[in-house]
């Protein structure tokens, strides 16, 4: 058994016991390879716990290298926490306690102790409230939405894009609602890290269109803000159709062109993949009329400019033109979300 495997039963710092392993897929858009634990404290509150697994890097072929990369990643995720923490972010999952726990056995020198961090427990992430749905919440969805704005906008606020927003890392709290979570995939402007040399940093299954052609405007930071965004547009198509925005841009683009669209390069598709996703805005505008009646129209323009596939166009038009504003503003967006969220809650009243 490997040592991160070997926590269960174990008391840890802070008055923290590790209950049982925590099953769950294995990580495949972070930046390093995690083995999860549920935990609970002497006040008997139960937590998360995610602790550092290095067994697969020492079978690397050049395990050192492997090691330090995994170790350099898991560092800086850690990093950026602590920085969210002492910023009191109130829509990013924050550690409550990290540190590293000995485990007994003979796992050789070193590897005896595994680095931790302890998050809050969460009730699930969207995707499970969704599932649990009798009846479609659009007031609960669209809080949900304001909720994922704040938090990213939190993130800009010290210049990190979190790069990876999809339904699996929104989690739901009982009485604070939705947060952010995983920076695994992050960058922080100032700050490089291993994540900023992939052209995709997170899940491809919601990648940008220009991030899928690999393309970019002049280098600049900003161009992972603009992926965030499209990222929390796509939150859209999840709550509304249940997929992203990319899985029904690239089914419209198959299902129209098939064979005949032979992938070039972004600037030349672009019109081709603008107007699949024009059609998907109609697909897209049947599903919220079902439940937002009056409320369809500014989803959907919201739903348009949080992902154009054109980055150029992308997100705010008002702060676009704005001489004193960045094309990643996010403020009307919260703002948006919020007065929609207020408003379909009024209705249940």
């Amino acid at each position: 058994m490997r040592p991160a495997e070997n926590l269960e039963g174990l008391d840890l710092d802070g008055g923290w016991h590790v209950d049982e392993l925590f099953k769950r897929p294995p990580q495949g858009t972070g930046g390093y390879t995690s083995i999860s634990y549920l935990v609970s404290n002497e006040k008997g509150e139960k937590a998360f716990l995610k602790a550092l697994d290095c067994s697969a890097a020492l079978q690397d072929e050049d395990p050192v290298r492997c090691l330090f990369d995994l170790t350099s990643a898991y560092e800086f995720e850690r990093n950026l926490l602590h920085q969210c923490k002492d910023k009191r972010l109130r829509r990013v999952v924050v550690p409550l306690a990290d540190g590293t726990a000995r485990v007994p056995g003979c796992f050789g020198p070193g590897l005896e102790k595994v680095p931790y961090i302890i998050f809050p427990m969460a009730s699930g992430d969207i995707r499970r409230e969704v599932e649990s749905w009798k009846k479609f919440d659009l007031a609960w969805a669209l809080r949900s939405l304001h909720h994922s704005a704040t938090g990213l906008q939190e993130l800009h606020g010290i210049n990190v894009a979190h790069q990876d927003i999809k339904p699996s890392n929104v989690l739901v709290f009982p009485k604070e609602g939705s947060k952010l979570t995983d920076l695994g995939s992050a960058s922080q402007m100032g700050n490089p890290s291993q994540i900023d040399k992939r052209s995709v940093p997170g899940d491809p299954g919601y990648a940008t269109p220009e991030q899928l052609y690999g393309w970019s405007q002049p280098p600049d930071f900003s161009n992972r803000f603009l992926v965030d965004l499209y990222r929390l547009g796509s939150l859209i198509f999840f709550f509304f159709e249940g997929c992203s925005a990319t899985h029904v841009i690239q089914l419209k683009l198959s299902i129209k062109h098939r064979k005949e669209f032979v992938v070039s390069n972004f600037l030349n598709d672009l019109p081709y993949i603008q107007n699949a996703f024009e059609e998907s805005l109609i697909d897209l505008r049947r599903k919220v009329q079902e439940v937002a009646f009056e409320l369809t129209d500014e989803i959907i323009m919201i739903a348009q400019q949080l992902c154009d596939p054109d980055p150029r166009r992308r997100g705010d038009p008002v702060a676009r033109r704005a001489a004193y504003r960045q094309q990643h503003d996010i403020q009307a967006f919260v703002s948006r979300f919020d007065r929609l969220a207020k408003i379909a809650e009024m209705k249940l009243i």
